[in-house]
């Protein structure tokens, strides 16, 4: 049985959509049969592949993969392969820790490194702290290309937990991005953000209400204007997302205070950076003394925070 919480940004999604995110890539007639068995359950009732279900459901699979026919001789070197992958995997996992109590793990995810599996996807976080630890729960993401803090529960009660201080919105993360401009004063960004796409890619954008769009909330402060060589007339933001929507902070800078962040392919016109100049530096938990911040990345320049 393969147990999985469904995370904030899969609210909303179909059930066969995140039985796909708990498994990987599987055919759809495997799809078909296991909800057509009953072997699917959420919140212990019985599922169907349209089922919407919302963060914190907890989706059970009475299930497995069938794995193909192979020889005894190639299976062998193929487990000892594997072994020698996970043990890998689990020790580049642990290398990215940075705080760890009873009930989570933070880790300092680096650019470039995908949250959850995808078919495009080889590596990811969800792969690498399976082979560390196969009870980690994923209770929310952050972009592959935006490095910084990800919190990642250590059981299915720990994540439910987490989820809901999430929801309650009791726990606050903090950014910093380098922009494309010269930012003069503080402020708060408040609109609607709503997907489209254009062309054959799927963008975020802003809408005038909520009919077509869900509220984004940002606070940004101007940090300094950095006169480091290459980055002369950028500006470094702290930004404070109120509200958890996709891409936010990305269309926040791009088109609401018209200053791109640096790297970003998807939302400035004329990126000349190879990586995202946009890192999850801080979060804070309320009712608790923890507050954890994860150090920028080597590409980014000397910045020191105060």
């Amino acid at each position: 049985m393969i147990e999985y919480v469904v995370s904030p940004a899969e609210n909303g999604f179909r059930a066969d959509k995140i039985v796909v995110n708990a498994f990987g890539d599987v055919s759809y007639t495997f799809l078909q049969k296991i909800f057509r068995t009953k072997k699917v359950k959420v919140n212990e009732k019985v599922a169907h592949a349209s089922d919407r279900l919302k963060t914190g459901d907890i989706i059970k699979i009475f299930a497995r993969k069938a794995a193909p026919s192979i020889r005894k001789d190639t299976q062998a070197k193929n487990d000892d392969t594997q072994v020698k992958m996970n043990l890998k995997s689990a020790e580049k996992f642990k290398q990215m820790i940075i705080f760890e109590n009873n009930d989570f793990i933070a880790i300092n995810k680096p650019t470039n490194l995908a949250v959850q599996k995808g078919s495009k996807v080889k590596i990811c976080v969800e792969e690498l702290m399976s082979a560390f630890n196969p009870d980690l729960k994923l209770v929310h993401r952050i972009d592959k290309d935006t490095s910084g803090i990800l919190l990642i529960a250590k059981n299915t009660l720990s994540a439910q937990k987490l989820t809901l201080m999430f929801r309650e919105e009791k726990i606050h993360k903090t950014y910093f991005a380098i922009v494309d401009g010269k930012i003069k004063s503080n402020g708060i960004i408040d609109n609607f953000l709503h997907k489209t796409m254009v062309g054959n890619e799927e963008k975020i954008q802003i809408t005038k209400d909520d009919k077509s769009g869900q509220r984004a909330i940002t606070k940004y402060f101007v940090r300094k204007i950095i006169n480091t060589p290459g980055f002369e007339y950028y500006t470094l933001l702290e930004l404070q997302p109120q509200t958890g929507r996709k891409h936010q902070l990305r269309v926040h800078c791009a088109d609401a205070l018209h200053a791109p962040i640096l790297g970003d392919r998807k939302y400035n016109r004329h990126p000349i950076h190879k990586q995202l100049f946009l890192h999850a530096y801080k979060v804070e938990i309320d009712g608790t003394n923890i507050e954890i911040t994860a150090k920028f990345p080597e590409y980014f320049p000397d910045i020191k925070i105060d």
